[in-house]
């Protein structure tokens, strides 16, 4: 997974004669808006010569670097980011002062931003509290499950909490008001199968318009789209209307603020024509909240889904399982080669099933949407009819407060900050 942000043009300052020209630029998405969670830096560093500096990073008034790291970079630019633990810090605006420094500590060169903190709520103030206690570092370079203290029990959401919590919560919920009797129903389905099944969500008029985007970008091949293949088509809400309509539909919103008990905020879009025939998989690795519990995916159905067109299936009560990370596979963080990857992370999950757990195959009607725990087990079955297609769109939203990364990659996760429904 790849960060959203864009990189900003930075003046360099000027060298003397005698020493090489090196420049520094840096740019986050959250000098324009607020944002929670991780505030993630990319920055790029370039030489006249090969040139190795130190990477330092000051955070508010701080005399002393937050972070450092080496560098080595030259005429080719060299590109890389570091994260802040906003929870870690007050709301409000932030200075940083990124520093390339030589061996003597001569700055090379330096650039400045403003940074935007929002992290509010009750989620937000656990956490918190939690990476405080941890000791977690201010600024990181990667991000990993071991950095959290997932063995908290105190920070488990509602929904994964005893029988008996569950019933409780779901009864304040009904009695209070806050859920209709039949949302109350949609929960408890969520919070024994690990998914709940929303029909209708989708009018005869947005799925018309969804249907026509996916057309349109199938006609211009976008990301190389051949017709046939179960290539998934990445943040297409960020070109079409209909689909970023659909990424914030005010039904999808107000389930998963019922779910999460905080804002859901979506961080991509996946797109597909046809089945993806992806393995039995939990997305807790890939798509990573801490604390726990704290992302859903949504699954969109844009057409009646048929047999054998590779259909989705689901493990009900599988995301009761152990959660997967990247420490428990023994690996090192994925860069462009997913094959050490599949090699040892697919058996794990095949254990973790064993063959327990019942295979329910997904046909929905169009307009259907599907919203699952991160840990629930899922996969799509093989398309046994190549010409039948399996449209849909999928959406991965995490909770407002919480820490949102990719602990497969290390990469930090970047959050749609925007309005959201009401």
């Amino acid at each position: 997974m790849r960060s959203l942000l864009r990189l900003f043009d930075r003046p360099r300052p000027a060298r003397s004669a005698q020493e090489p020209a090196v420049g520094l630029t840096a740019g986050s998405s959250a000098e324009s808006q607020p944002t929670s969670g991780l505030l993630t830096v990319e920055l790029a560093a370039k030489a006249a010569a090969p040139t190795t500096a130190t990477l330092r990073v000051f955070v508010g008034a701080a005399a002393t670097p937050a972070f450092e790291k080496p560098l080595s970079f030259g005429p080719q630019e060299l590109r890389t980011w570091v994260a802040i633990h906003g929870h870690l810090v007050a709301n409000g605006p932030l200075a940083v002062r990124l520093e390339l420094a030589d061996a003597a500590g001569a700055v090379l060169a330096q650039t400045r931003l403003t940074l935007k903190v929002r992290n509010e709520g009750e989620l937000a103030e656990i956490t918190r509290r939690s990476l405080t206690s941890r000791g977690v570092a201010l600024v990181v370079d990667e991000l990993d499950a071991r950095l959290y203290d997932y063995a908290d029990d105190s920070l488990a959401a509602w929904y994964d909490r005893s029988p008996e919590a569950i019933e409780a919560h779901l009864k304040m919920l009904g009695d209070t008001g806050q859920a209709s009797p039949e949302e109350v129903e949609a929960l408890r389905q969520f919070t024994r199968d690990g998914f709940m099944v929303v029909p209708g969500v989708v009018d005869e008029d947005l799925l018309s318009r969804l249907n026509a985007a996916l057309d349109d970008a199938v006609a211009k091949k976008v990301e190389g789209y051949e017709w046939g293949v179960s290539q998934r088509l990445h943040n297409l809400h960020l070109q079409y209307p209909a689909i970023r309509e659909l990424w914030l539909h005010a039904k999808v919103i107000r389930m998963l603020r019922l779910i999460f008990g905080a804002a859901g905020r979506p961080c991509q879009s996946l797109t597909y024509v046809f089945g993806s025939q992806q393995e039995h998989h939990q997305d807790t690795i890939h798509l990573t909240s801490f604390p726990a519990g704290r992302m859903c995916g949504v699954w969109t159905a844009l057409e009646d889904v048929q047999p054998d067109s590779g259909e989705l299936v689901v493990f009900p009560g599988s995301h009761r399982l152990p959660r997967v990370y990247m420490k428990d596979a023994g690996i090192p963080k994925v860069g462009e080669d997913w094959s050490q990857f599949g090699e040892t992370v697919t058996p794990l999950w095949t254990r973790l099933l064993d063959n327990k757990f019942r295979r329910e195959v997904y046909r929905p009607k169009a307009g259907t949407v599907l919203i699952w725990h991160e840990n629930l087990m899922h996969a799509g079955s093989m398309r046994l009819d190549m010409s039948k297609s399996r449209r849909s769109i999928v959406g991965h939203y995490f909770a407002e407060g919480a820490v949102v990364y990719y602990d497969s990659s290390g990469m930090p996760g970047v959050l749609y900050e925007g309005e959201l429904p009401a």
